[in-house]
């Protein structure tokens, strides 16, 4: 015990025993046992001059920290719909046969922890794990059995990952057998670099910089469409000594992968738009937050940063990589900051947002990664260059990550106002039905709808398309994303709290054919609570996969109380019968 508290006092002392650095010092604390336990909580809170609650709170809010042993060698399942499509409940019942655990368990032996998330960011290699924090892609009931047997023998398991197949486009930067499905390469996002004009944002001025995003007509690309020049407008000119930039890496909505292949093909960019930011809002200082999830990509983004910083283009600007611990609810952008300064990530009530009050309560502003690639090179390339693709109202391009019941999955780059039909027929949809426009938190589409277009005035996305086709169950499909959200609740607020178990309840008995005519205005009912009363983001979107999917696909809603079906279909009027039972009390004996 002596010496355990004196490793954790060594660990905390590392980060300066600053206790906004508190989710860093727990990534630390776990590196030898796997978990904190309520001494290392303790000691940790002693070191930092908090109490032991506000650790052991931190710890349990997020999905990759336990307070308990959780095994040697730590499998985490992939649960998006992409992957149990693609055979995770095989993958999964062979993991447990094999190790005698059922998921949440340990094995005897004390060397497997069997465990679930939410998607890893590998829609494009499904079904696919975390183990030990390395993605493990394309698994087989064959392949998890003989991965286990690898680790039992005590060998690496990079050692391991290295014999499998290599995929076509294999990252070799990150020497793992994945590959980034770099599908529909430019117009403008990865189109030849060579035809770049110099980098001008070594001279260019703030006002220039903020000028030539803003007349780009760039709009953030994590689903608000904010527009870019003008939050950074906004940012500087709210009086303070100190600002902040801060790349939203938390890329959490199931079906999205398009900032793993960003961090790994164009890290150099990525820090560019950081920089250029920092120099528009009069900033020094930069964060990259990375989900947890992407924890493999830490040493690589590691090494590009110092290499950046060495070159220093955009003079005194740093930038530190902080890595997050497994909480969807950081991507919405105050979560994040709470995360930041060493806190659970729950968000902030708005106003003020995050340009006036953000990171220590400083003007902040928060992009996520993509646009801060385009605005690296728009300010290259100049605003005409990006508005010469896309719509007026949506000028630009976009980055979608395509997976599903299609040939080719992976990442597409579309100008805006490219028609949906376009895009399945590029990535080679098999019998599309359901299209899933934007992750759980976006649109549910009919795929015969193919004139809708990319846009941000029609099919607005995050990022994610997800397709499915004629034989897969609708149902389920929207029971994986009502449970998502379930799941994923950071629980703060009552109306998305237990509004989405409620919606997630309804659903069930939709698909289980339990569902009547009055549970249709329940749905819409409790569809506006939970959207109008959350608190954030998470409850404000969660009801649009029933929403939406109404609209979409009414049949499906209308044939599942289709009383000849239901099993507990019974004659009998309830208002009729209160009424009766009403009047005979009131007649006279």
């Amino acid at each position: 015990m002596h010496d355990r508290r004196g490793e954790l006092k060594a660990i905390v002392q590392k980060f300066a025993a600053d206790r906004r650095r508190l989710i860093d010092i727990l990534w630390a604390a776990h590196e030898h046992r796997g978990f904190v336990s309520t001494d290392d909580a303790a000691a940790i809170a002693q070191e930092l001059g908090i109490s032991t609650g506000h650790v052991a709170e931190v710890v349990s809010f997020y999905h990759f920290f336990h307070d308990r042993p959780v095994g040697r060698h730590t499998i985490y399942l992939d649960t998006s719909i992409i992957a149990e499509h693609a055979g995770q409940g095989a993958v999964r019942e062979a993991l447990c046969r094999e190790l005698g655990v059922k998921v949440g368990e340990v094995s005897a032996d004390g060397l497997f922890g069997l465990l679930e998330t939410s998607c890893i960011g590998m829609s494009d290699h499904a079904p696919a794990a975390l183990v030990d924090g390395l993605p493990v892609p394309f698994l087989t009931p064959e392949r998890a059995v003989a991965m286990v047997a690898w680790l039992r023998a005590g060998r690496p398991l990079k050692d391991w990952l290295a014999g499998l197949a290599r995929g076509d486009g294999q990252n070799t930067a990150l020497g793992l057998p994945i590959s980034n499905h770099l599908r529909n390469v430019g117009p403008f996002l990865f189109g030849p670099e060579e035809n770049d004009p110099p980098v001008v944002a070594q001279t260019a001025t703030a006002d220039e910089i903020i000028d030539t995003v803003t007349r780009s007509g760039l709009r953030g690309r994590g689903g608000a469409g904010f527009s870019t020049g003008k939050k950074w407008d906004l940012c500087r000119k709210i009086p303070a000594a100190t600002r902040y930039v801060v790349c939203n890496a938390d890329e959490g909505e199931p079906g999205t992968f398009k900032d793993r292949v960003l961090l790994t093909e164009t890290a150099d960019l990525l820090f560019e738009g950081m920089a250029l930011a920092g120099k528009a809002i009069g900033a020094t200082e930069g964060f990259l937050y990375l989900r947890a999830e992407y924890r493999y990509l830490l040493e690589h983004l590691e090494t590009r940063r110092r290499e950046f910083e060495a070159r220093a283009p955009l003079g005194p600007f740093s930038i530190r990589i902080q890595l997050g611990a497994g909480a969807y609810i950081c991507g919405e952008e105050s979560a994040l900051l709470e995360s930041m300064e060493g806190k659970r990530g729950e968000p902030r009530i708005k106003p003020p947002f995050p340009v006036e009050s953000g990171y220590l309560g400083c003007p902040t502003v928060v992009n996520n990664v993509e646009t801060l690639i385009l605005a690296a090179l728009i300010v290259r390339r100049g605003s005409d260059a990006f508005r010469r693709w896309g719509t007026e109202r949506s000028p630009g391009v976009r980055l979608l990550s395509v997976s599903g019941d299609v040939e080719f999955p992976g990442i597409y780059e579309i100008p805006w106002g490219t028609s949906l039909g376009e895009v399945l027929d590029r990535c080679g949809a098999r019998e599309p039905h359901l299209v899933q426009v934007g992750g759980p938190s976006g649109e549910v589409v009919r795929a015969d709808a193919v004139e809708r277009v990319f846009s941000y005035e029609d099919l607005s996305t995050g990022g994610s398309l997800m397709v499915f086709s004629r034989d897969r169950d609708r149902f389920e499909i929207l029971e994986n994303f009502s449970t998502f959200f379930v799941n994923e609740s950071c629980g703060n607020c009552a109306p998305c709290r237990a509004g989405n178990v409620v919606l997630r309840d309804l659903l069930k008995r939709f698909k289980n054919g339990h569902a009547r005519a009055e549970d249709l205005p329940k749905l819409d009912q409790w569809a506006r609570i939970v959207s109008q009363t959350s608190r954030c983001g998470l409850g404000m979107t969660s009801p649009r996969v029933l929403t939406t999917s109404r609209k979409a696909f009414p049949e499906l809603y209308a044939d599942a109380i289709d009383q000849k079906k239901s099993p507990l279909f019974y004659d009998f009027d309830v208002a009729a019968a209160t009424a009766e039972y009403d009047r005979r009390v009131e007649e006279p004996s």
